[in-house]
């Protein structure tokens, strides 16, 4: 499953980044403000989805200000 996330503070793409290395997505960046990520593992849809919310909503408990987009 690949999927881009922009960031809204181009500064935390790099902690976004490695906090997604360390959970052995793979993750190339894009551009200044957004990354590329894919699940380590196969899963369905629904699942990956929830995966993904999960981790995303870890980092961002971590880093309270920070906006994260799904971009299509």
């Amino acid at each position: 499953m690949g999927v881009r996330l922009r960031l809204g503070d181009p500064a935390l793409v790099e902690s976004l980044s490695d906090f997604l290395r360390r959970r052995e997505c793979a993750v190339e960046q894009t551009d200044n403000e957004t990354i590329e990520i894919a699940l380590p593992h196969e899963l369905h849809a629904e699942e990956a989805c929830m995966e993904l919310d999960l981790y995303l909503r870890v980092w961002q408990s971590l880093h309270g200000w920070a906006r994260v987009e799904i971009v299509d």
